[in-house]
């Protein structure tokens, strides 16, 4: 029972460190994105140019995590742990302001 025990933990670890993975630095065409973008509600999303970034939400929170920015959507993931947001507006100024859409919801890029 012990050693089932130890190799159910051993391989739920070996899992969750295999996810967490090498962050990769963004690429020149990805670095609009890089900041901590607020929305109305306080929910936030913060990408690092190494690659790395945290998020806020109302069921969700990831600090340190990887991120993963594709033509639309956008991941902030750490191990099984993940969450993807679809782009629907890439970093653009309005009024003087910064802002990125992601699932509808409008952040703001604060300086």
């Amino acid at each position: 029972m012990k050693k089932t025990l130890v190799l159910i933990l051993t391989f739920f670890l070996t899992a969750a460190l295999a996810g967490c993975g090498k962050k990769v630095p963004l690429p020149d065409d990805q670095k609009a994105f890089a900041g901590k973008w607020v929305a109305d509600d306080g929910t936030f999303v913060t990408i690092y140019l190494d690659g790395g970034g945290d998020l806020k939400g109302s069921n969700t929170s990831i600090t340190g995590g990887n991120t993963t920015i594709t033509a639309d959507s956008l991941t902030i993931g750490m191990g099984p742990i993940k969450k993807t947001m679809k782009i629907t507006e890439k970093p653009k100024e309005v009024g003087g302001k910064k802002v990125l859409v992601l699932d509808g919801i409008t952040y703001t890029k604060q300086q």
